[in-house]
């Protein structure tokens, strides 16, 4: 995600607009001033998308092709003039770069639901490349759920059959899947031998990640934070990409499981903003000495039972826990937990507006005034109440609790927290 954002900034703002400082009371920066948000979108509309792309896509203008593609997602913008251009890029797809192909393909699954079926599919027939296959394939399973499956059950056969990457694994895996297995007790994992002695932050979502979920804290006790009227500390966070790819995907959203919390940093890139974020490491990216905090593991690699040694028993067969792992095995990095300066009026009309998305991680909700100052912030919220507590570090556990269609809501996990805090 952190190589969109360097991307975009780059292209529009020179070096004086990151300018950020803070004073005792309040937080400023100049990308969020009603003057920055008007030239950025600007920028993205007139000239990124309606400039570049006036030209036919050629090699010599695939670049500027790419940077289209990346404003459209951004700002989940869709015209007929845009996706006459989507067409004309897929009908030269299979004669560009690897790397176009990765972007039109993103910026398709973002925007298109069904429309662009049988381009996708028809690139899917030609690539040798396995990454290509995946996004393909998961545009596929979208867009034809009835024949989907089968049909790249097929084509892996055909294409891919000795292919053992971590890609492929996971792909057989979810084609192979017949029916979502139930969620284990939440209870257990809230539990305090869960992840015992150990700071444990909540992020609990809808399987539709068009929805907002709730954080909410263990600390190090085993009890659950609370504010000083005496109710549980909580949150809404959004932990959906603008892509909505899958968790596996370079740029889908967040994976589910644990992470570990490794402390806090400010971000100077142009849509996290200046806000504290929490740095996380998911398998992989750490260590095991460094995931578990113990330098005994120093000599020890990674595997899935390791890593399912964490989990109570009840969780340990539960596919979707282990996300963070496969995410980190496949390469995911750079997952972390932050606030937001992107204009929550791109998103006007998606359920899940006033939240903004990221590109994979858990985006805390913020709001800023025309002058750039911070008027509220969710993510500030979640560093207060870490401060609150001395926690500088510990976990991170991500899970979908259901498939309702609405936001996630305390009222949901309130009764659980006060069993809990009865035995």
């Amino acid at each position: 995600m952190i190589r969109f954002f360097q991307t975009v900034a780059i292209l529009i703002f020179s070096s004086s607009i990151f300018a950020q400082h803070f004073s005792q009371d309040t937080v400023f920066s100049k990308v969020t001033t009603q003057d920055a948000k008007a030239a950025r979108y600007r920028y993205l509309v007139d000239t990124s998308i309606k400039i570049y792309l006036q030209d036919p896509l050629n090699d010599d203008n695939e670049g500027e092709w790419n940077d289209a593609l990346w404003s459209m997602e951004l700002l989940q913008y869709k015209d007929a003039f845009t996706k006459q251009k989507l067409y004309e890029a897929w009908n030269k797809a299979t004669q560009l770069s690897d790397y176009f192909q990765k972007n039109l393909l993103e910026t398709t699954y973002s925007l298109y639901e069904k429309d662009f079926k049988n381009e996708v599919l028809q690139l899917m027939r030609q690539t040798a490349s396995v990454t290509i296959f995946i996004r393909c394939a998961e545009y596929l399973l979208r867009a034809d759920a009835v024949n989907g499956k089968s049909l790249i059950i097929k084509m892996i056969q055909q294409k891919f059959p000795l292919d053992t990457s971590t890609g492929m694994q996971i792909l057989r895996s979810r084609v192979a899947l017949s029916k979502q297995q139930v969620l284990p007790p939440l209870q257990d994992i809230f539990n305090k031998d869960f992840l015992q002695g150990k700071t444990v932050i909540y992020s609990l979502q809808r399987s539709n990640r068009d929805y907002a979920g709730l954080v909410i804290i263990r600390s190090a006790d085993g009890s659950f934070v609370k504010d000083s009227a005496g109710n549980y500390f909580h949150t809404a966070q959004l932990a959906r990409a603008v892509t909505n790819y899958p968790f596996y995907i370079t740029n889908g959203n967040t994976p589910q499981g644990i992470l570990r919390f490794s402390g806090f940093d400010r971000s100077k890139l142009l849509y996290i903003g200046p806000t504290q974020n929490l740095q996380m490491l998911m398998p992989y990216e750490a260590s095991p000495a460094t995931f578990f905090d113990d330098s005994n593991l120093t000599q020890i690699k990674w595997s899935q039972s390791l890593y399912a040694s964490l989990l109570p028993s009840s969780w340990k067969n539960y596919t979707d826990i282990y996300q963070t792992f496969f995410a980190g095995k496949i390469g995911r990095t750079a997952v972390i937990m932050h606030g937001t300066t992107i204009d929550p009026q791109f998103y006007a009309g998606q359920t899940y507006y006033p939240q903004t998305p990221s590109l994979g991680c858990l985006c805390s909700y913020e709001s800023w005034n025309d002058s750039g100052y911070r008027v509220s912030s969710n993510q500030q919220q979640i560093v207060d109440a870490l401060n609150s507590i001395g926690a500088d570090n510990g976990y991170v556990v991500v899970i979908d609790i259901n498939d309702k269609q609405g936001n996630v809501t305390m009222d949901e996990i309130k009764p659980m927290l006060d069993k809990l805090g009865k035995k």
